[in-house]
C-alpha cells in the first residue's frame, strides 16, 4: 500500500494497480476478522462483544468485492460480466 500511495503521489499509478490493490484489502480484513474470532474462542460469535457483527461486515465487503473481477479482466483480458 506504500508503493500505492508512492506510485499516486508521482501520478503514474494505472486503474489495474489500483484495483489490484483494493482487490487484496477484503482478503486481509477477512484473516484479520478471524484471526480475532479465533482469539476470543466462544465469545466470537456472542453478538455482545461484537465481533459476530464485524466478522459478517468483513464477509458482505468480501462477498460484494468487484474488484477481483477487473483484476482478472485485467490479466486475462477477458470480462466475466460480459
Amino acid at each position: 500500500m506504500t508503493q500505492i500511495a508512492r506510485l499516486q503521489d508521482a501520478d503514474t499509478l494505472t486503474m489495474d494497480q489500483a484495483t489490484l490493490a483494493k482487490a487484496s484489502c477484503p482478503l486481509r480484513m477477512r484473516e484479520s476478522v478471524e484471526f480475532g474470532r479465533a482469539l476470543l474462542g466462544g465469545n466470537g460469535i456472542d453478538t455482545d462483544i461484537g465481533m459476530a457483527k464485524i466478522f459478517a461486515d468483513a464477509e458482505a465487503v468480501y462477498t460484494y468485492e468487484m474488484n477481483a473481477l477487473l483484476v482478472g479482466r485485467a490479466l486475462t483480458g477477458i470480462s466475466a460480466l460480459g
